[in-house]
């Protein structure tokens, strides 16, 4: 079908009606060197109707081509309203287009080629492969839609304005475009240009059919293409939609079924649509529908909180975790003013989760005090910073040097460290600075310091020397006092482990007892015996002590001597231990911690280094508290462990020895090690 070619072949079809302007369309049949019905001439010159002006020949590209429709001229045609003609041509419907401001561009029915001018807005056509590029891409400003064949053209119509809100690429891709909706028109501003490619406009959806590419190629091949092929290929397309009467009909239908449904029908039906909806569909609900969204209802209507009664929406705050409450406070300065509320960080505070020590809590509270009010945000937010920094192992080390020999015990409060040391010395040093001229150094036994107790001024020592001293560090900031106020002289070994309180001192020794001292006089009220072999660790409240001992056991006693029970599990001597209303806690040089039932003896868990990723060197020290469970051994290391699961937390390794000592409170921890050097361990400075 080029050109040249001695006859086109159109379809005959129908009389169609649009539904948008119930316009009819027709079309006519042309052969070379037949008149069309209702030429007035009825008569061919060289294959060109008389009727038809001279000036008509230049839209054919031979004249033998030029033919008239219905006895009026090219121009004519041209001019008047839109007659649609269906196309031979695949992947379009009619023969012309009418854009929305009325004007008609039509297919030359000998060559496909447009009588209108422009093409999508470029002044030549597009290439084939331009057409054919999947990704979009524009190859050049004058882009062609034709084939290799230079008889052959094809031009699209011109730019048609009815085309919804997105275009519809390739591979289902969308770009976004001013449409009808917009407020303003093109013949205010103009036809919308892409950036920076003003000369090239890429091809978008219409409600009017498109140009197939695939099917466009057999188009612009007329040696393979015959009348029935293309008959056969515009009756098997379904993209295009159906036609407008059966459209009308069928529209009609689902409109007469949708309001005979019910609410919640309706509400079936639109949500099972909404799922077939494409971006297009989607945009143009969110234009129709977004000023009846919101009608009837509250100022912000969407923001429950805002115009919800204070006590209401700080009652549904309290029901927020934290960190989600502060999330909450960037919404709006609302939500802000309400999360402030002191009663939500004041509950938090409370919980046993972020509870500190009594002695801490007091201190923290009174240094967040401000005009007779406590700042409950603030001091939640210190204890959670604190708490992530245990959990996560974040902290400052600071190293007290001075010891001539290893560290074999530890304690400290507010102000002061005091170590004691194989170099049969104490020292006690200013938390607030390592400098050398702080430290002071306690001179009186003779062996090493085994053990030590720090309980307000008084300082409690046990030694190799077999005695305990007690000694008053009360010091003024011009003179000190610090001196040997009491020794105790009992135990006829190694006095290897002792705990203090305000009347009594409580002792272990390597002689296989416990005594109980009285902390003023210095006179043993009772001495325990029981254990087989030396006692190398000794805890104790109210009611009863609890110690552990190179035998392998640990031992429960009362006041008067008696022993309660005796627990065994260890394979090795028990080093350390300590306990609490429901639970002793204990270590051993077999490298384990274990856990016990108080009430009937029971080994309830055990944490090794195989299972539980424990210590694999001798367990020195531990210490607990209501959540956590601190350990330090032989390894280097110091491990934080989850009291109530025993799951390990997070392991501290600075000592470049075994760590021997070790003690902790909610914000630092202490330590030893036979490095001769003594850390401190800040959690609250990160």
């Amino acid at each position: 079908m080029s050109g040249g070619a001695s006859s086109q072949y159109f379809i005959q079809s129908v009389t169609e009606q649009e539904s948008s302007d119930d316009a009819y369309f027709s079309c006519t049949s042309v052969e070379e060197g037949i008149p069309p019905d209702g030429c007035p001439n009825a008569e061919m010159t060289n294959g060109v109707c008389k009727c038809c002006p001279p000036d008509d020949a230049e839209y054919s590209q031979d004249a033998s081509q030029v033919s008239c429709v219905n006895g009026a001229s090219q121009d004519r045609i041209k001019r008047r309203s839109c007659t649609r003609q269906n196309s031979s041509i695949p992947g379009e419907k009619y023969l012309c287009q009418k854009d929305s401001k009325g004007h008609v561009s039509r297919y030359d029915v000998r060559n496909f080629q447009f009588s209108s001018s422009d093409c999508y807005r470029s002044e030549s056509p597009f290439s084939q492969e331009a057409m054919e590029d999947d990704e979009g891409k524009l190859s050049n400003k004058n882009n062609k839609c034709s084939s290799s064949d230079p008889d052959v053209s094809y031009q699209p119509t011109c730019v048609v304005n009815s085309w919804g809100h997105f275009s519809q690429c390739v591979k289902n891709r969308y770009k976004y475009r001013r449409s009808d909706y917009s407020s303003e028109s093109d013949e205010e501003h103009g036809i919308p240009q892409w950036p920076n490619k003003p000369d090239i406009v890429q091809p978008q959806k219409s409600h009017l059919p498109s140009c197939d590419l695939n099917s466009l190629t057999s188009v612009l091949k007329p040696k393979e293409v015959s009348k029935n092929d293309v008959i056969k290929n515009i009756a098997s397309r379904t993209k295009d939609g159906i036609k407008p009467t059966v459209f009308k009909e069928k529209l009609a239908t689902i409109l007469r079924w949708f309001n005979e449904f019910n609410d919640i029908q309706k509400n079936t039906l639109i949500n099972r649509l909404l799922k077939d909806c494409d971006l297009p569909q989607n945009h143009l609900l969110s234009v129709r529908v977004s000023s009846q969204l919101h009608k009837g209802c509250p100022p912000n209507c969407q923001d429950i909180i805002t115009w919800l009664p204070a006590t209401i929406a700080t009652r549904i705050m309290s029901y927020l975790d934290p960190v989600s409450l502060c999330r909450a406070a960037q919404v709006c300065w609302v939500w802000r003013y309400i999360t402030e509320d002191p009663s939500l960080w004041r509950k938090f505070c409370c919980q046993q989760k972020w509870r500190l020590s009594k002695a801490a809590e007091h201190k923290q509270v009174i240094s967040h005090m401000t005009g007779g009010s406590i700042m409950w945000k603030k001091v939640f937010a210190e204890r959670f910073r604190l708490r992530n920094n245990w959990l996560s192992g974040r902290c400052t080390v600071r190293t007290f040097e001075g010891h001539s020999q290893g560290i074999s015990c530890v304690q400290f409060d507010d102000t002061r460290i005091v170590s004691g040391s194989s170099d049969k010395t104490i020292k006690v040093w200013n938390i607030r600075t390592n400098a050398q001229w702080s430290v002071q150094t306690l001179v009186g036994h003779s062996g090493t310091v085994r053990c030590l107790h720090l309980e307000g001024k008084r300082l409690v020592s046990g030694s190799t020397d077999k005695s305990i001293k007690v000694w008053d560090l009360s010091t003024q900031e011009s003179w000190s006092s610090i001196a040997c106020k009491v020794t105790m002289i009992g135990h006829t070994d190694t006095v290897r482990c002792l705990q203090v309180d305000d009347d009594k001192v409580v002792s272990g020794s390597y002689d296989k007892t416990l005594k109980v001292w009285d902390i003023k006089s210095g006179e043993c009220r009772i001495t325990l015996r029981g254990h087989q072999a030396a006692v190398l660790c000794v805890h104790f409240n109210d009611t009863k002590l609890v110690s552990g001992s190179c035998d392998k056991t640990i031992k429960v006693w009362n006041y008067e001597g008696a022993c309660l029970r005796t627990l065994m599990g260890h394979q090795d001597a028990v080093t350390c231990l300590q306990f609490d209303s429901t639970r002793i806690v204990s270590g051993s040089l077999d490298c384990t911690l274990k856990f016990w039932d108080i009430h009937n003896g029971s080994c309830v868990n055990t944490i090794d280094w195989k299972d539980a990723e424990g210590h694999t060197g001798v367990v020195r020290c531990l210490q607990a508290d209501s959540w956590r469970l601190v350990s330090a051994a032989d390894d280097k290391t110091i491990k934080v462990w989850n009291l109530e699961t025993g799951e390990r937390l997070v392991t501290l390794r600075n000592h470049t020895d075994g760590v021997t000592c070790m003690q902790f409170n909610d914000f630092i921890i202490v330590s030893g090690s036979y490095d001769k050097t003594v850390k401190l361990w800040d959690f609250s400075c990160c």
